[in-house]
């Protein structure tokens, strides 16, 4: 059983496996915190080096990968998110 949080709003959940606990509070956070998230990962302090799902060069804040068109804001989620699930 894993369980995490919300890190926006601090909301519980709970699944079978922490990537189960991973896509329940990602899918949350899209749709309650879309703004906020959108937000946090256009910083440049956020940007990601290389797109987590092609491995493509970025280095600068992008919505969607300019290669693969894989949504960096839902990445950006995740990498958080990955940090509050236990």
């Amino acid at each position: 059983m894993a369980e995490g949080i919300c890190y926006v709003c601090n909301q519980s959940f709970s699944a079978a496996n922490k990537d189960a606990a991973i896509e329940k509070i990602v899918e949350h956070m899209m749709a309650a915190h879309h703004g906020g998230i959108w937000g946090d990962a256009m910083q440049a302090k956020n940007a990601f080096a290389k797109c987590p799902v092609c491995d493509a060069d970025i280095g600068k804040p992008f919505a969607k990968c300019p290669s693969c068109g894989a949504d960096l804001i839902e990445q950006y989620a995740r990498k958080v998110v990955s940090r509050y699930v236990h």
